[in-house]
């Protein structure tokens, strides 16, 4: 069976963490390369976490490429470190990373790949390279096989009432790529929040004797402890990991269609994602995810990250 080309665009991030892991320890894929974009820390930083990660995976055949540094038109708002910790993997102490960083651009490296075969973007981040994808390769989209993205809420936001973070970051470039003429699949918050892992499966992670396990459990805890403030629970969402997940089991996550905009204007709900499900839309190459078997993942989740090798 032939592998499923990707690159990963991501601002690395706690849960992104997971789903690179996830993605690298899985043969059905083939990781071409690790795009950074500014988003839960700034672009230096998510560069150097994509780095760890690759390092930690011992995956030095999979480049990072740095990208975009804030938002297509205003200046980039960071969090205080309250979710994934200050330096965005949950402040754990690591040696500096030794995967270098590729010697192009984000957008150059994602052309360049899509140049060469079909390709899938999982977008995990702000869509901030993707939109400038578009900008400075027009006609891009003929080459993209597909766009899975973890972005957007219809019941409610996790920044603002009306936003979620990654379309909320730079909603003129999430309006730019939704519109695009390419293969979307959206996961949006109502999706995602079906993908949690507890307690149970943190000390699982602990318990593997790897250092990938210890290193994700480790993440993982402060990342509970701040859901356990704000949710009154102490369940981790694996918001991007769904990205991952949709792309390596085609078919496990329900989707349909739907047409997608982003509102960039609006005083209370700039940021909003207007997903529209009505029946109108229903054949539209545009997907939205709308239900996962949370059981079914977690299995996947375990499976594949107990894969990587004893410390």
């Amino acid at each position: 069976m032939a592998r499923t080309r990707i690159v990963i665009d991501t601002d690395p991030g706690v849960d992104d963490a997971v789903a690179i892991l996830l993605a690298l320890a899985s043969e059905e894929l083939d990781v071409l390369a690790l795009t950074s974009v500014a988003g839960n820390v700034d672009v230096d930083q998510t560069t150097r976490n994509a780095r760890r990660l690759v390092d930690l995976a011992g995956r030095p055949d999979v480049p990072v490429a740095r990208g975009a540094a804030g938002p297509l038109v205003h200046a980039a708002r960071f969090e205080d470190g309250h979710v994934h910790g200050h330096d965005g993997l949950g402040d754990l102490t690591w040696a500096d990373p030794t995967a270098p960083e590729a010697g192009e651009h984000a957008v150059d490296l994602i052309a360049r790949r899509a140049s060469e075969a079909p390709l899938t973007i999982v977008a995990i981040g702000p869509l901030t390279n993707l939109a400038l994808l578009r900008a400075r390769y027009p006609g891009i989209e003929s080459a993209i096989e597909r766009v899975v993205i973890m972005g957007g809420a219809s019941f409610a936001g996790n920044v603002t009432a009306a936003a979620e973070f990654n379309v909320w970051f730079d909603p003129e470039a999430a309006a730019s790529v939704l519109a695009g003429p390419w293969p979307i699949t959206l996961l949006p918050l109502d999706l995602t929040h079906q993908a949690t892992l507890t307690d149970v499966d943190l000390a699982y992670f602990a318990g593997l004797g790897t250092e990938v396990g210890t290193r994700v459990a480790g993440m993982l805890e402060p990342y509970a402890a701040y859901h356990e403030r704000w949710h009154g629970n102490r369940d981790v969402i694996m918001h991007d990991a769904t990205a991952v997940y949709e792309v390596l089991v085609p078919g496990a996550i329900a989707t349909r269609g739907a047409h997608l905009a982003v509102e960039t204007g609006g005083a209370l709900t700039r940021g909003m994602t207007v997903i529209d499900r009505r029946r109108a839309h229903a054949e539209r190459p545009t997907r939205v995810g709308e239900h996962l078997d949370r059981e079914h993942f977690v299995a996947l989740v375990r499976e594949r990250l107990a894969r990587y090798p004893l410390s």
